[in-house]
């Protein structure tokens, strides 16, 4: 484990701060407070931090990009259009029948499908699903049998696909048929059990390395294409959440946390919890994908 060199960007006390993504039209890192709730952004040029405020209730699990302007949101509402500034629009919602279900993390893939993960909002049990969004907004059940869905990723030639359910403290692989959007055999790529951290987000490098915040833990650790470990970064904050690769040359990481269920105790020796960090790192990250729809 090393103790890497970090900035503390934005000291924002997020209580629950995740999926940050890079985008290269508006040069700036954009994620989430999911109990906040609240859509963040970060320009390093010119450190300005903006927030705008979600409708009270609304949980936002993750977002994404749209080709046509603004964002994806996948929320406790299923999924929806948003614009800052504007009211959130419904486009689908996968799962009508379970109102105590929400939809975690998700992501788009680069045939503009968004990916995205079900699951129960306030209790640990295994009522969650992986559904696949496409740009016609026809929506796809994948798999249940899911508690936390997180780390939704590709590697960068789009044969595999990456998915962790985090209470299992598991991280699948599977193989990917990008042109289809078919999933192919599922592998466990990494089996964290036993450990005090849990996977969380992943950001995936240009080697294909997997780059994951481990909730609980306070390291973000990297993964060879294989599943070895090759290092792990430890932050102080010990609720890391989620990671992107930013910056105009994507060889920043960015790392969002979480102060939500730290005690007096916890928090008063974790000042920076629910800050977002940045890391400079020795490899650069792959372009965010948008939504096609």
């Amino acid at each position: 484990m090393r103790h890497a060199k970090f900035d503390v960007v934005v000291d924002g006390a997020d209580q629950l701060g995740e999926v940050p993504l890079w985008c290269d039209r508006s040069r700036r890192l954009w994620w989430v407070d999911v109990r906040g709730p609240t859509l963040q952004s970060y320009d390093p040029a010119s450190a300005r931090h903006e927030r705008w405020r979600l409708p009270e209730g609304m949980l936002v699990g993750s977002f994404g990009f749209r080709e046509s302007g603004g964002f994806i949101l996948g929320t406790n509402a299923g999924f929806q259009a948003y614009t800052p500034g504007a009211d959130p629009v419904l486009l689908v919602h996968p799962e009508p029948d379970k109102p105590q279900n929400r939809l975690n993390d998700g992501r788009c893939d680069r045939r503009g499908r968004y990916w995205c993960g079900s699951m129960h909002a306030t209790r640990r049990e295994p009522t969650g699903s992986l559904y696949r969004l496409d740009p016609d907004r026809s929506c796809h059940a994948l798999f249940d049998d899911v508690v936390i869905p997180n780390s939704i990723n590709w590697s960068p030639d789009d044969r595999t696909m990456y998915f962790a359910d985090s209470t299992r403290q598991l991280l699948f692989e599977f193989d990917f048929d990008i042109d289809d959007g078919v999933l192919g055999e599922r592998r466990v790529f990494s089996d964290r059990r036993g450990r005090i951290g849990l996977p969380d987000g992943s950001a995936v490098d240009e080697d294909g390395c997997i780059w994951n915040a481990e909730y609980g833990g306070g390291v973000v650790v990297r993964y060879s294409p294989r599943g070895e470990v090759l290092e792990e970064i430890a932050l102080p904050a010990t609720q890391l959440t989620s990671c992107a690769f930013g910056g105009p040359r994507l060889d920043t990481l960015y790392v969002t946390s979480a102060v939500q269920n730290l005690d007096a105790g916890q928090r008063a020796a974790q000042p920076h919890a629910g800050a977002l960090f940045a890391v400079q790192v020795a490899t650069r990250g792959l372009a965010e994908s948008r939504f096609a729809g």
